[in-house]
């Protein structure tokens, strides 16, 4: 057992000094009793990481990260708690003893009944921030445990500050002078009617170096801010740290900002892609605390690899909100793991006054008063931005929202100065925490957590501005998506598909919900010209079926004479979506109709009326040239494409041209006539750099690298593939990565590069899922492809190094894989 100790810590100098000297005791003792600090957490209910500082030999460890450390290991905690006052004395003097004594109301009120979990990166930052910052702020939304994680870090740095330290709770004050009475009454500081409390206090302070703690300032802020604006100046020994919802927004302020514990990674526990993986899961932050809190509350219950997913599930829904985790996790004296998952669609009345903590204050009694807290702080700007915003999955352009919050009201009518007033709104709510802000591209994105978003559709409901706020959401996104749908045969396409990509919640949202009273049905239409291409270039080729399937079922004819030609691009797109999709019936199905309504069409005198007419017969032409290609048809492929071709007149957003002339090109590749594929590839080719489109250049230089690689010109096809592959990432279409590269791996087999083969292999493998679409596109020949080149990389490495191989192309990733590659193609070993 002693050879498991965990990872080889840094060593330490016994003659350095008391610390190094206490860290060495702890460390023998984890060896002794042969347990990783893994394996430790799991008992003392501290984090690994935490209980791997506590023998750093950096600082002393607290005392209940002490004791918890001890009694994981097996010993009488007596002895090395007199160990641990011995050394906080030989580091911080004598005075410290009689700090403690002195301020002993204070650690006995902030005594920890509960383990506290994670916050490790917390910590330190705050620890560092308080050496050198006179104000810190720890901001955060209600419930996410700053008033805890502030305990912990005063109590970790108290030491530091020989005149003692303070906290004053706010929470029930009202009126500007009652914060620096409370903080008065904190330090011990009697004040009479006829003295000021700020002078009396400065009097009580001056020349000691003290901590102070305020909490819940959020109500009384302005009152807070003065107060501590006021202490600041007259006693320079002075730190304080205060927790609110918001910064008190003085000079020298320093605001950590306090996150909900961390959530466990999308496909951890045992839905990991490798043994090792599940042998070296470490439980999330949030997770750790909900099983610790929920073995409180119904014993016997753990945490198994039968019912992990279902808490790392519940975790999830509740956003990792410390406070939602424990009322959540005493709610299991009463359900099932299974069904606490189930009702929490409905938190705020399952997360109620009754599985609340009655020592808490009454606003933590349950999550609705929590926010209802939160709420009642708003201006009324705010809580209709808020509202407002709660529809919104997936976040939201700060741009987009100040639209959505600003705009003109349902009658029209403009709202006096709307755009400034919503950009206050939304900057006041990231102020109170309810907004987080992360920069994505250069440009600001602001995302609400799940549990503040069902508080603001609930107080959406209460009020008659629901519909109107719903029509505004959904008129906002699905415009997005025609606006891109317009702009996939130009320059802007790369940029359009980057843009949808990032709204890819808001939408599904909005394509699978009912449409609301009175929206136009052109307006779900137009809006599916944008998903034909998101939907592959983002990985979503199945779903984006089933929304045309619901649009198409919503509207299984023209809505009226006018809509017919908009109502056909979306029974092409359903068509196209359904061809990649691999239903062939279902995508013939719908060309069928689309042909049929345009066949009944009158004719028109508008020219432009026609144009577009023709436009579709042709698109629609391409997608059966397309269905043929797929199947192997090469006589009804170059039949349809031609035809298409005839007519004269092609949809520049659907690429039918340049499609039609790649699909002559790449059926030419699949019956070996290199010289003619080669040429109708390169003229299509020519057409998208001219045009300025992305992802149809990557897969006409696929087509080229597969009929170089066809025609045995090996080294051409791989610079084509690195061409490619460059310009896949400008869009990050992972299925167009995932294609590229398992060409690339059958070509390099071809030459005789069967180990960077393998290594691809194994990288590709690994990342690959089923998209929604048939691997390869079904085509039989790449497919065919693919197994070649496979068995040439184990016939010439031979099982054990293809393995070896294989094995290191999952361990680096597609994209780790391909650097390697191109590294090793760019530098051969002598």
């Amino acid at each position: 057992m002693a050879s498991r100790p965990g990872r080889r810590e840094q060593p330490l100098d016994p003659q350095a000094g008391p610390l190094e000297r206490f860290a060495l005791g702890l460390r023998e003792l984890r060896e002794r009793a042969g347990l990783t600090y893994m394996e430790m957490a799991d008992v003392a209910h501290f984090a690994a990481s935490t209980l791997s500082q506590a023998a750093a030999g950096r600082r002393l460890p607290t005392r209940p990260v002490l004791l918890a450390y001890v009694r994981a290991c097996g010993e009488d905690p007596a002895s090395w708690e007199e160990r641990w006052n011995r050394v906080r004395r030989d580091v911080f003097g004598p005075e410290t003893e009689q700090k403690a004594a002195a301020g002993a109301w204070y650690d006995a009120g902030m005594e920890e009944a509960t383990s506290f979990v994670g916050r490790e990166d917390e910590l330190a930052a705050g620890g560092e921030m308080i050496e050198r910052c006179r104000l810190v702020t720890l901001a955060g939304v209600g419930g996410v445990g700053k008033t805890r994680l502030a305990t912990r870090l005063v109590r970790d740095v108290a030491g530091r500050f020989k005149g003692g330290h303070y906290r004053v709770e706010l929470a029930d004050l009202r009126g500007d002078g009652a914060v620096v009475s409370a903080v008065a009454a904190a330090v011990g500081v009697q004040v009479t009617a006829d003295l000021d409390p700020l002078e009396e206090l400065a009097g009580a302070l001056r020349g000691r170096s003290v901590l102070l703690l305020l909490d819940n300032c959020e109500h009384v802020l302005d009152a807070s801010a003065r107060t501590v604006r006021a202490l600041l100046t007259l006693l320079p020994d002075l730190r304080v740290v205060t927790t609110s919802r918001q910064p008190l927004y003085i000079a020298d302020e320093h605001v950590l900002q306090v996150e909900p514990l961390a959530l466990p990674a999308p496909g951890s526990g045992h839905h990991a892609e490798s043994d090792t993986a599940v042998a070296s899961h470490a439980p999330s932050p949030a997770v750790t605390l909900f099983a610790d809190r929920a073995r409180a509350a119904s014993p016997g219950f753990r945490v198994t690899e039968a019912n992990r997913d279902t808490v790392e599930r519940v975790c999830r829904k509740l956003d990792g909100l410390p406070l939602a985790l424990e009322i959540a996790a005493r709610r299991l004296r009463m359900l099932t793991l299974d069904e606490l998952l189930e009702r929490l669609d409905h938190r705020f009345r399952l997360l109620g006054p009754g599985g609340r903590d009655r020592m808490a204050h009454p606003r933590h009694h349950a999550l609705r008063a929590l926010f209802d807290w939160s709420y009642e702080l708003c201006s009324d700007a705010e809580r209709a931005a808020w509202q407002q915003l709660s529809l919104c999955s997936g976040g939201v352009l700060l741009t987009d929202a100040e639209e959505l919050c600003g705009r003109a009201s349902a009658d029209g009518a403009p709202r006096t100065g709307s755009a400034d007033d919503a950009f206050e709104a939304l900057a006041g709510l990231v102020d109170k925490s309810l907004l987080t802000r992360v920069e994505t591209g250069g440009r600001t994105r602001l995302y609400m957590l799940e549990t503040v978003r069902a508080y603001g559709q609930e107080r959406l409901t209460e009020n008659d501005r629901a519909q109107r706020s719903l029509r505004r959401h959904r008129a906002w996104y699905l415009d997005l998506a025609a606006q891109a749908g317009a702009a996939y045969g130009s320059s802007e396409q790369a940029d359009w598909l980057r843009r949808l990509r990032s709204e890819h919640a808001n939408l599904r949202h909005i394509v699978t919900a009912p449409p609301v009273p009175g929206e136009p049905a052109e307006t779900a239409l137009r809006a599916s010209l944008g998903f034909w291409l998101h939907c592959l270039t983002s990985g979503h080729v199945g779903e984006g079926a089933h929304w045309m399937r619901k649009i198409i079922e919503r509207y299984p004819l023209p809505p009226c004479p006018e809509t017919t030609l908009t109502w056909c691009r979306a029974v092409w797109v359903a068509g196209f979506l359904l061809l990649i999709h691999g239903d062939l019936a279902g995508s013939h199905e719908m060309i069928r109709r689309g042909e049929r309504s345009l066949a009944d069409m009158p004719t028109a005198d508008a020219t432009a009326y026609e144009v577009t007419r023709a436009e579709l017969d042709a698109a629609f032409l391409q997608l059966r040239g397309l269905a043929a290609l797929v199947t192997e048809d090469h006589d009804g492929s170059t039949r349809y494409a031609t035809a298409a071709l005839a007519t004269g007149h092609w949809s520049p957003m659907l690429l039918t041209r340049q499609q039609c002339i790649a699909q002559l090109g790449f059926s030419a590749v699949l019956q070996g006539d290199h010289a003619r594929s080669t040429g109708l590839l390169e003229q299509a080719l020519a057409m998208s750099e001219a045009q300025g489109d992305t992802w149809h250049r990557c897969y006409l230089l696929w087509a080229l690298a597969v009929g170089h690689g066809e025609a045995g010109r090996e080294y051409e096809a791989v610079e084509l593939l690195r061409r490619a592959l460059g310009h896949i990432r400008e869009i990050d279409e992972r299925m167009g990565e995932a294609t590229l590269t398992e060409t690339l791996a059958w070509v390099l087999a071809s030459c005789g590069g069967a180990r960077p083969a393998a290594v691809l292999l194994g990288a590709v493998d690994r990342v690959w899922h089923p998209f929604g679409a048939p691997r390869l596109f079904g085509f039989a020949l790449m497919t065919a492809h693919r197994e070649r080149g496979l068995e040439r990389a184990r016939q010439a490495l031979g099982e054990t190094e293809y393995a070896r191989a294989y094995r290191e192309g999952r361990r680096l990733g597609l994209r780790g894989a391909l650097e390697r590659v191109f590294e090793d193609i760019r530098n051969p070993e002598p």
